[in-house]
């Protein structure tokens, strides 16, 4: 019985937080490039400003309020998918220099195609936050 224990524990959700950071910088990219009228990917308040944003993502990563980013279920998911993949890249990788870096495109989609594959890291993490960040259930890929 204790290794069920041991594998319900090591599935308990924990944020990294070099590759929140990262997140972090992705939306407020995003959000700037909103405001300036460009296209974009994410939801936003009329309301929201730069700090707000980036202290709502914070508190996100926490896993103790799931509600408090207000977006739309595939949004999370997206967000969940670059914070896994900057779990993955190399701690030199220039993603967590300059997200502008080309060689940041480069290592994130690396990992988000492997993401895309239903890699076994990716599911196991995903699961693992599911519930802690509010995500909806992981549709798998038809091979």
């Amino acid at each position: 019985m204790w290794f069920l224990t041991c594998d319900a524990h090591a599935q308990s959700f924990a944020a990294n937080q070099k590759a929140a950071r990262f997140v972090t910088e992705v939306v407020l990219n995003d959000f700037h490039t909103a405001q300036a009228g460009g296209g974009y990917v994410f939801s936003y308040d009329s309301h929201e400003t730069e700090a707000s944003l980036a202290a709502r993502l914070d508190h996100w990563f926490s896993g103790t309020d799931p509600q408090v980013i207000v977006m739309e279920p595939a949004e999370k998911q997206a967000l969940f998918g670059f914070y896994w993949a900057a779990t993955m890249m190399p701690a030199n990788s220039p993603c967590f220099r300059d997200i502008a870096d080309p060689g940041c495109g480069a290592d994130l989609s690396k990992w988000m195609a492997r993401e895309l594959d239903d890699d076994p890291r990716f599911i196991r993490a995903y699961e693992a936050a599911r519930k802690p960040l509010g995500l909806p259930p992981l549709e798998r890929n038809a091979h």
